[in-house]
């Protein structure tokens, strides 16, 4: 039996925890459109993905620029194949040395095939821009 949208996207989420890559391509469709909607684009993180050649490239970027302190999926929502995510997250950014802790949400669209086809993320940029800069 196929996975349901809010198990797939659970399952990549305690991979992304472990630093499991390999596990979570698997979960995504090879044209997975992983972006943030962000204008910033001199912050790694905030550049637009396309097709899993492309998004490790976002999770290198999270990797070098942010060590964790706290990433913890608080509430699924699903609807259908949609599925958001409201995630704490504490981090600080190597660069700067400058914390942020914020909510998020994190929107995911899983396939027909049961991959993850679409990514988006919402919180505070503006803050997130900031301390990366360290402005």
């Amino acid at each position: 039996m196929a996975q349901k949208p809010v198990e797939v996207v659970q399952a990549l989420l305690a991979a992304f925890g472990k630093g499991d890559l390999p596990r979570m391509l698997a979960l995504m469709s090879d044209d997975v459109d992983w972006a943030g909607d962000k204008l910033d684009g001199d912050i790694p993180t905030h550049v637009n993905r396309r097709g899993k050649a492309e998004v490790p490239k976002f999770f290198e970027a999270v990797a070098k620029e942010q060590d964790f302190a706290r990433f913890e999926p608080l509430h699924f929502l699903c609807d259908g194949i949609e599925v958001a995510v409201l995630v704490r997250e504490e981090f600080t950014f190597r660069r700067t040395g400058r914390k942020v802790d914020f909510n998020a949400i994190h929107h995911f669209t899983v396939d027909g095939g049961g991959r993850i086809s679409r990514y988006r993320s919402y919180y505070d940029s503006a803050r997130y821009a900031a301390a990366f800069r360290g402005t």
